[in-house]
C-alpha cells in the first residue's frame, strides 16, 4: 500500500499555497506563487482564473515527487463571480469579493427586487459582496471575451477543482457568501435563482468539504504533473478553512485571522447563531446545523505592505524601527480603511488616515501606528459581534513577528494564542476536515505560545482606543466631503 501523500491548496487572494502533508499529517514540503490583482479606482477587483490555473502548476513543479501525490483538496478566496465556458475555462476576469463598481445607490436599488425575507432566507442581511447583486446586474460585472458563460461558480478552489475533474462543486461555506443558498436546508434557493436570473443546472453542486469532487482527469493530469485519477476532495472557503485550522469549530472558542483581509469569528449551533445576524452567519463546511459567526474587515496585513511600499522599505526593516519606537511610543495614530470597511460597519467611502503625528515621527512610529490600527480594529469588530471573552486564538501571517503579537495583546487587552506554524492554519483545517477520508492519522499538534497583554500599557491603550472610535466616527463624517 502506498504512503499518503495529502496535497493541501490554499487560492488566497494575493498567493496560491500549497502544503504537502503526510499520513500522520506531518508536513513534508510547502510552496507559494503570488496571484496579481486587477485593480481600478478602487472599485474594480478582478483576478484571472488562468491565473490561479498557472499559479497551480508552478506550486505542484516546485513540490519533491509530485507523482506521488495520492489525494489533493482546497481551501480560497469567496464571493467571486467567474464565469465558466463548456470546457471549462474561464470566460472572463473573476470579479472580487472587494470589487465595488456597485455604488450605494445601485445596491439599495437592487435591494427593492429581492424578497422581504431575504435575510431569512439567505441567513444574512444584505452585503454588498453578495454575488447575486453581481449576477443581477452581469451585464457590468463578467466580460464574456472568451465566450457564453453555462456555468457560475463562486469560489477560486472550486473554479480549479472543476477544471481538475470535469464536476462542479461548492461547500457550503462558500455557498453561503453567494446569497443564494437557502441557509435553512443548505440548498440553492429557487426563487433567489429566479431573481438572478440563474437556473440550478448552471451551479455547483453544494457537498460537504469532505466530500469527492472527482478525480484528476489525464488533460489534467497532463497540464500539473498530478496523477491522474487520485481523488479531488471539495474542501471549503477561507474562512471554514480558517476557522477549523484555528480549532475554533467547536463551540465556545473565539479566534482571529491576519492576512492581507482579516476577521474574527466562532462557531455556534444554528438556533445560538438564529441568522440573520447584525455580522456575518456561514454554513459549517462539514456539519449540517452549525454556523461560523464571522465579522470581517477589508484591511489587516495589507496596511504594513502599503506604508513598506511608500516609503519605500523592506517589511523586516520597518518591522525592526517598529520594535525600536515601541519602547517610548509616541502619539501616532492609525486608521485602517484604506479600501473603505465591511465590519463593524459597512462603509465602502470611509478612508484610512494618520493622526497625531509629530515631526519627529520616522517610519518606526508610522509602523506602529499601523500595527496598533489593525489590532484596534480587531478589538472592535470582537466587541461589536460579542464574541467570546477568552483567550483569543490568532492566526495568518500578518500575525507572525513578535513586535504584532504584543501589540495586538496590548490593544484588546486579553492573552492571545498564536499556534505554531500560524500560517498554514487553512491547510491545517482542511486536513482536519478530510483526515478521515483521505486516511490521514492526526497526531496531536503542538501547544500554542501565548502572549500576555503588558499591564504598564493598558490605561495608555483605553485611552488611544477611545481616541480610535471617535476618529473613525469622524473619518466617517468626513468621507463624503473628500471627493
Amino acid at each position: 500500500m502506498s504512503e499518503t501523500r495529502l496535497l493541501i491548496v490554499d487560492v488566497g487572494s494575493s498567493a496560491l499555497k500549497a502544503v504537502l502533508f503526510g499520513g500522520s499529517g506531518e508536513t513534508l514540503a510547502r510552496t507559494s506563487q503570488p496571484i496579481p490583482t486587477r485593480s481600478i479606482d478602487g472599485r474594480i477587483h478582478e483576478q484571472d482564473p488562468e491565473d490561479w490555473w498557472a499559479a497551480l502548476r508552478s506550486a505542484v513543479a516546485d513540490l519533491p515527487e509530485p507523482g506521488s501525490i495520492s489525494a489533493i483538496a482546497f481551501s480560497g478566496s469567496m464571493q467571486n463571480l467567474i464565469g465558466i465556458n463548456p470546457d471549462g475555462r474561464p470566460v472572463g476576469p473573476a470579479v472580487l469579493y472587494s470589487d465595488r463598481r456597485l455604488d450605494d445607490d445601485e445596491v439599495a436599488e437592487l435591494a427593492k427586487r429581492l424578497p422581504d425575507d431575504y435575510p431569512r432566507r439567505a441567513g444574512n442581511r444584505l452585503d454588498a459582496a453578495h454575488t447575486i447583486l453581481k449576477l443581477m446586474t452581469r451585464d457590468r460585472h463578467a466580460p464574456t471575451a472568451g465566450g457564453r458563460a453555462v456555468l457560475w461558480t463562486f469560489g477560486s478552489k472550486d473554479a480549479l477543482t472543476l477544471r481538475l475533474t470535469g464536476k462542479a462543486v461548492i461547500d457550503p461555506t462558500t455557498a453561503t457568501t453567494s446569497g443564494l443558498m437557502d441557509f435553512a436546508t443548505r440548498a440553492w434557493n429557487p426563487d433567489l435563482l429566479s431573481l438572478a436570473r440563474v437556473d440550478a443546472a448552471e451551479l455547483p453542486r453544494i457537498a460537504p468539504a469532505n466530500a469527492i469532487v472527482g478525480h484528476v482527469t489525464q488533460a489534467a493530469a497532463n497540464e500539473t504533473r498530478l496523477p491522474a485519477g487520485i481523488p479531488v476532495y471539495n474542501g471549503s472557503g477561507d474562512a471554514g478553512a480558517a476557522t477549523w485550522g484555528a480549532s475554533a469549530d467547536a463551540p465556545g472558542a473565539a479566534y482571529c485571522y491576519l492576512g492581507t483581509t482579516g476577521w474574527v469569528a466562532a462557531t455556534l449551533p444554528d438556533e445560538a447563531a438564529a441568522p440573520p445576524r447584525d455580522i456575518y452567519t456561514l454554513a459549517d463546511p462539514v456539519r449540517g446545523h452549525h454556523s461560523i459567526i464571522i465579522s470581517p474587515f477589508l484591511t489587516a496585513g495589507a496596511a504594513l505592505d502599503w506604508l513598506a511600499s511608500s516609503l519605500p522599505s523592506t517589511m523586516e526593516e520597518l518591522l525592526a524601527a517598529a520594535q525600536a519606537d515601541d519602547r517610548s511610543p509616541g502619539t501616532a495614530l492609525f486608521l485602517p480603511y484604506l479600501g473603505g470597511e465591511r465590519a463593524p460597519f459597512e462603509d465602502s467611502g470611509v478612508r484610512a488616515a494618520f493622526l497625531g503625528l509629530s515631526g519627529s515621527d520616522g517610519a518606526g512610529a508610522l509602523a506602529l501606528a499601523v500595527l496598533e490600527g489593525i489590532a484596534f480594529a480587531v478589538r472592535h469588530n470582537l466587541e461589536t459581534a460579542g464574541l467570546p471573552c477568552s483567550t483569543l486564538t490568532v492566526i495568518g501571517g500578518a500575525a507572525r513577528h513578535p513586535l504584532q503579537q504584543q501589540v495586538l495583546a496590548d490593544a484588546i487587552g486579553r492573552e492571545i494564542a498564536v499556534p505554531v506554524d500560524s500560517e498554514a492554519m487553512t491547510a491545517k483545517g482542511v486536513l482536519r476536515m478530510v483526515a478521515d477520508a483521505a486516511g490521514v492519522r492526526l497526531e496531536r499538534s503542538e501547544p500554542a505560545g501565548v502572549i500576555k497583554p503588558r499591564p504598564e500599557r493598558a490605561a495608555r491603550h483605553r485611552r488611544r482606543y477611545a481616541a480610535y472610535l471617535a476618529a473613525s466616527s469622524f473619518a466617517r463624517e468626513l468621507a463624503g466631503k473628500l471627493g
